[in-house]
């Protein structure tokens, strides 16, 4: 029965000065995420690219770390490190497993979780995602004897011409299983060398005999073209 304001008994009640509201539209949401694509298209390059420099300074400081400590261990022992190359024959742990202590302040005892996270922390380039290989390697011309060199032996520090230039650790590629790189099959066999030269993107990261690290172009360390090798004691300059 109508109302006597003559409206209808199903009408809504209005409450004055409220409008109704309203959704998005297919259209307007399709332009936010448009947008929103747009916005991550411009920032992901920026992101990624400090995130690929921030693990390059990583990286930088890991090598650093190993090149002081191969230092280090050739003031205490009169001899610098070996690497899988030749400490068994010589009776002593290879690079490392004898740096494990001065990492953990505990000796090397067996491959656990503590030896793990030293092989995939200070042993691992950030930019290398693999967890089963050595990431650094040893420059091997540090533990060759005479009749590899067809020469001589650079056992020592003192043995070197050119500390600051000569290379003690590199980043191995992927295909490389050893603790080292066998740098004088390089020249005298013409072997490729095993070495990641763009890990770095661009660049590739090396520790020098005097302490220090970088991040350097591969061919201003080893370029037969214009003879110039950083691996070799002998011509590092």
């Amino acid at each position: 029965m109508p109302g006597a304001d003559g409206g209808g008994q199903g009408a809504a009640p209005r409450q004055a000065g409220l409008t109704p509201r309203r959704g998005f539209t297919l259209v307007e949401a399709l332009v936010v995420v448009a947008v929103i694509g747009v916005l991550v298209a411009i920032t992901l390059p920026g992101l990624s690219s400090a995130r690929d420099t921030a693990r390059t300074c990583q990286c930088t400081c890991q090598m650093r770390t190993l090149g002081m400590l191969a230092a280090s261990h050739a003031e205490e022992t009169r001899e610098m490190p070996r690497s899988q190359h030749s400490a068994l024959s010589h009776r002593v742990q290879p690079w490392g497993y004898a740096f494990f202590e001065s990492l953990t302040g505990a000796p090397f005892r067996t491959k656990d979780a503590q030896w793990a996270g030293v092989f995939n922390g200070p042993y691992r380039c950030p930019l290398d995602r693999r967890t089963e290989r050595w990431s650094y390697g040893y420059n091997v011309y540090f533990e060759l004897a005479r009749e590899e060199t067809h020469w001589r032996t650079w056992r020592t520090l003192s043995a070197l011409r050119s500390p600051a230039r000569t290379v003690v650790f590199a980043e191995l590629n992927n295909t490389t299983t050893a603790d080292h790189a066998m740098a004088h099959f390089w020249t005298q066999f013409g072997a490729p060398p095993e070495i990641d030269g763009d890990r770095h993107r661009p660049g590739t990261g090396a520790a020098f005999a005097d302490g220090h690290a970088e991040s350097a172009d591969f061919a201003s360390l080893f370029d037969p073209d214009t003879g110039r090798d950083c691996f070799n004691p002998a011509t590092a300059r």
